[in-house]
């Protein structure tokens, strides 16, 4: 019975210990002091860094996106591509000396960031040779390129 209540008493100190360990206060040697500018900032940097990998992957797994040099083909495929993944509705327009890529969603900014990465994209590799230039709003963007 002696070795019992020792035990116990062991149980018990140690059951003490454990506590008193866990009702300390948190000590933290590093502060961080996180305005709102930084915060919008990270989450920013965030969303541009997952925008910039989607356009990547889908770009690298799509090769018929950046398999062809000509407009009409690339404006076929971007069609194809758009009406596929359910993103919106694209379209493709020439005016005198012009053409014009447009795109209708209902994804906002983040939508808008996408399709800016990803015709930043199609223009390095596959158009190489025109300038353009992009206007958007809440619900669509326009690439005038020529």
């Amino acid at each position: 019975m002696n070795i019992k209540l020792n035990k116990n008493l062991d149980d018990y100190k140690n059951k003490q210990e454990l506590f008193d360990k866990f009702y300390k206060s948190v000590e933290c040697n590093n502060e961080m002091n996180f305005d709102i500018h930084s915060i919008n900032n990270i989450i920013n940097e965030a969303v541009e860094k997952a925008i910039n990998d989607i356009v990547i992957k889908t770009i690298n797994t799509k090769a018929i996106l950046t398999s062809s040099r000509n407009v009409g083909e690339v404006a076929k495929n971007c069609e194809k591509f758009f009406q596929d993944s359910n993103f919106g509705k694209f379209e493709y327009m020439q005016k005198s000396g012009r053409s014009n890529f447009k795109v209708i969603h209902e994804l906002g900014d983040n939508g808008n960031k996408f399709l800016r990465k990803f015709f930043e994209k199609i223009f390095k590799t596959c158009l190489k040779n025109y300038s353009y230039h992009m206007i958007s709003n809440q619900n669509s963007l326009c690439v005038i390129f020529r």
